[in-house]
């Protein structure tokens, strides 16, 4: 195995669109970990989400949060890079449009699907609150070929 640079960390954020996001639910005391979609960009992972679980303990975890993205092409063939941040919702009305807008049709196969006119005061992405994730740190590995 070796280290990514950060380079390589930034470029698999980036070509990836999905990741896990792993919480810590101290109520419950046991971690949380789902996937997500995501765009990357800016040193920032962006994010969506409607009221539940993760948007809860996100919201309240506020730092600390954890993100891990991979690709695997075979069992020795690997990328994996785990970054932590803190979460800053997305207030602007503008910007949140802007962010929704950049998920694309991958926002419209999913349950926002029904919510059509996307930057013509549509109904895209209403009850959804966008957020990112500013990273504070970054590491990941390879399996030493890729």
């Amino acid at each position: 195995m070796r280290e990514l640079t950060r380079a390589e960390i930034d470029d698999l954020l980036g070509t990836q669109t999905v990741g896990r996001l792993g919480l810590y639910d101290d109520e419950r005391r046991r971690a949380y970990v789902v996937p997500v979609a995501h765009i990357y960009r800016d040193g920032a992972i962006y994010l969506h989400s409607a009221p539940g679980a993760k948007l809860r303990l996100a919201a309240r975890q506020a730092r600390g949060i954890c993100y891990e993205v991979d690709e695997v092409t075979g069992e020795s063939q690997w990328k994996s890079a785990v970054a932590w941040g803190h979460f800053d919702e997305i207030r602007d009305p503008d910007q949140r449009r802007h962010v929704l807008e950049s998920f694309g049709s991958r926002l419209m196969r999913g349950p926002l699907r029904t919510r059509q006119n996307v930057g013509r005061g549509g109904m895209i992405g209403a009850g959804e609150t966008v957020f990112r994730l500013v990273l504070d740190e970054v590491t990941g590995r390879c399996d030493g070929e890729a």
